[in-house]
């Protein structure tokens, strides 16, 4: 009996973490598009009301799809996007909003498909020790100037340890950085899937034969 009942709590103890960490990302992406559409509705609907002289339901959403192809339409062009740059550039410079808008858009850009991120591709590093390989992303290559006059090419790869965002930075040297033929885009849903979704075979992309 004792058996059962352990098999069975520790059966609804997995369906509550599965369902917890199923149901996080879609509450919480629920609650942001609920809550821009709501601002919006909020800010822009009593304007409305007051031109048109009677109230339009789900203006909040029409709205919204409108301020957002809007802004896609101003980032794509050179003068847009110069002038999303100025503007960038003076509300950086309230503090507390610096570090909070700096570290959204680092993470939000990683998934833009305009990539404008530092990913530039996915590798694999031994890493946490030898013998155990790691997935990274490269963000960058730099020169060591070594103590004894020399220098040695590194290749800063992160990562990631907790999903996506959290993660770990290193300089590994180039010629031990494996390339793979993944983008950028598989690379994050293999660490989002816990590598549920890893490609068969991973490793540079093969050329064809002569």
């Amino acid at each position: 009996m004792i058996a059962v009942r352990q098999k069975i709590q520790a059966r609804l103890k997995r369906y509550f973490i599965s369902g917890f960490f199923t149901l996080i990302p879609i509450g919480l992406s629920l609650l942001v598009v609920w809550s821009f559409v709501s601002g919006v509705d909020h800010t822009l609907a009593p304007i409305l009301d007051a031109a048109l002289g009677f109230h339009l339901p789900g203006f909040g959403l029409i709205a919204a799809v409108l301020l957002i192809l809007a802004a896609g339409a101003l980032a794509s062009h050179v003068v847009g996007e110069h002038l999303l740059k100025v503007a960038e550039d003076v509300l950086v410079r309230i503090p507390v909003f610096k570090w909070v808008y700096g570290t959204i858009k680092q993470m939000t850009e990683a998934f833009s498909p305009a990539n404008k991120a530092s990913f530039k591709s996915v590798v694999m590093v031994e890493f946490p020790r030898p013998g155990v390989y790691s997935l990274g992303f490269v963000t960058g290559e730099t020169v060591l100037d070594l103590p004894d006059g020399g220098s040695r090419k590194l290749t800063s790869v992160y990562v990631p340890t907790n999903h996506v965002y959290i993660g770990d930075l290193m300089f590994v040297p180039s010629e031990q950085v494996i390339a793979t033929q993944m983008g950028i885009q598989q690379g994050i849903q293999v660490v989002l899937s816990a590598g549920s979704v890893t490609p068969e075979r991973l490793g540079p992309a093969r050329k064809p034969p002569a």
